[in-house]
């Protein structure tokens, strides 16, 4: 790989981390403005009969990580943060984190079973050919990426299965999505406790 390439690559992952971290802070300030502008009744009333549905929430959760990250992670992050219903918070992380990580093998492997690249090119979705566009020019570098930022890491696993990566290092590579996980819970924890 040249100077250029490796240049090319510490961009496009600088640029969707700042992407990454640009939502969290909207996130957490949304986060804050709830909490600080409105009471606990109020918030129940918004969100109690689905904040307390832990099958429904766990539910949504995985159906999200399945179809394209519909719901950022983070929002289940604060979730779990806010209730503890599915038990000490960074437990619950590692809960979420599997089945993120399960998700994404699962999505890998239905691209492995489709293999059918211009299946792409029949679909109704733009995104999904930009996405080709980029595994074929990153190959699993983009793996990394879509872990660690918000780039929708169940789609880039479909098309990592599509484009043929080895199941090993798809499994190596997208391991970073355990980190992000444990990385952006430690800081909602930080802010929780200011």
């Amino acid at each position: 790989m040249n100077r250029k390439e490796i240049k090319e690559r510490r961009q496009f992952l600088l640029n969707n981390l700042l992407k990454g971290l640009f939502y969290l802070v909207l996130l957490v300030g949304v986060f804050f403005l709830l909490r600080h502008f409105s009471t606990e009744d109020q918030r129940y009333a918004w969100f109690g009969s689905i904040y307390d549905n832990v099958v429904l929430v766990v539910g949504l959760f995985v159906l999200s990580e399945i179809f394209f990250g519909i719901i950022p992670p983070e929002v289940f992050m604060l979730w779990s943060l806010e209730t503890g219903m599915i038990g000490p918070y960074f437990f619950s992380i590692g809960i979420l984190a599997s089945i993120s990580y399960g998700a994404g093998f699962l999505n890998f492997n239905m691209g492995r079973w489709v293999r059918d690249k211009d299946w792409i090119n029949r679909t109704r979705f733009p995104r999904l050919k930009k996405y080709m566009g980029l595994f074929e020019k990153f190959g699993g570098y983009l793996v990394v990426v879509a872990s660690m930022t918000p780039l929708p890491f169940s789609a880039i696993s479909l098309l990592s299965g599509m484009g043929g990566l080895v199941p090993r290092s798809y499994l190596l590579l997208s391991l970073f999505r355990i980190l992000r996980y444990f990385l952006y819970a430690l800081i909602l924890f930080g802010v929780e406790n200011l």
